[in-house]
């Protein structure tokens, strides 16, 4: 896109490092304090959302992890409106991606995204960006009002690149509806680096690998990095939480990180801005 050519990052390496699901725990909180990397977003139907909103990181750029989902057995959220198709019959969100597509109404969708970025802005943050919590706002026609939404609170959304199977619904008419929304919507495409599926012991090493190989472009490397705590040991990913945070503090993660560009989404808000948003 040409906005990455007026940031002066075409023909480089650029690298967003994005902190998934702050505010699920006190643990996820505490890494990003500990780590000090400076991008996240905060999911707010959870119950540690306004402190992850009190960082005293100075360099902080948080946004809002919309979320649609709800997807351990003993940690559930409830949506913020009352959109009855958002909900299963305990009335918290949907467990998977495929149960939510199947029952919510892209309306009631739209309302609850919006009442998140509200909540954000009323916890006082500065939110910078918006982006998708388990990918389950790239329903097409979801899609459309989470892009919709960007453009008109002027923040950054993370918009993938779907190339491969990162971000892209396994339907492949879905699929295909998705790269038109996207292609189409205006806004910048993130290529993006997710090692959630990787084993927790190889996580560094993929990491380095991963990072090494990557061409020019420009990427959303996201982690969920956690403090290994009783707390955090209270869901079944726990291992992979706690990898991330090791290997975030790793001296040859740190070595690959520092040879890309690093970049915020309060920059892609601000180059959005002098380029101007799309509408």
């Amino acid at each position: 896109m040409s906005l990455w050519k007026d940031m002066n990052l075409e023909g480089k390496r650029a690298l967003i490092l994005h902190h998934d699901d702050l505010g699920m725990f006190q643990a996820m909180n505490g890494a990003y304090a500990a780590l000090g990397f400076p991008t996240g977003s905060i999911m707010l139907p959870t119950g540690w959302a306004a402190e992850a909103a009190l960082t005293t990181l100075p360099h902080a750029d948080l946004g809002v992890h919309l979320t649609l989902t709800s997807e351990w057995d003993n940690l559930r959220y409830r949506p913020l409106t009352g959109g009855a198709s958002l909900v299963d019959g305990s009335g918290h969100f949907y467990k998977s991606v495929e149960e939510a597509w199947a029952h919510m109404d892209a309306g009631e969708v739209a309302v609850e995204l919006r009442a998140q970025i509200e909540a954000g802005k009323a916890l006082n943050y500065d939110v910078t960006h918006i982006d998708t919590h388990m990918g389950s706002a790239m329903r097409p026609d979801i899609a459309q009002a989470y892009i919709r939404l960007a453009i008109e609170y002027r923040i950054a959304a993370f918009v993938p690149e779907l190339e491969g199977k990162a971000f892209a619904p396994d339907d492949a008419k879905t699929a295909d509806e998705l790269a038109r929304v996207i292609a189409g919507c205006g806004l910048p495409q993130f290529r993006v680096i997710d090692a959630y599926n990787q084993p927790p012991q190889a996580r560094r090493a993929w990491l380095v690998d991963t990072l090494s190989k990557a061409g020019p472009g420009v990427y959303h490397c996201l982690h969920h990095a956690a403090l290994d705590t009783p707390e955090l040991r209270a869901i079944r990913d726990w291992p992979v939480r706690a990898a991330d945070y090791a290997g975030l503090q790793d001296a040859d993660v740190r070595r690959v990180l520092g040879e890309f560009v690093p970049l915020t989404y309060r920059d892609v808000r601000a180059g959005l801005q002098r380029y101007g948003f799309p509408g």
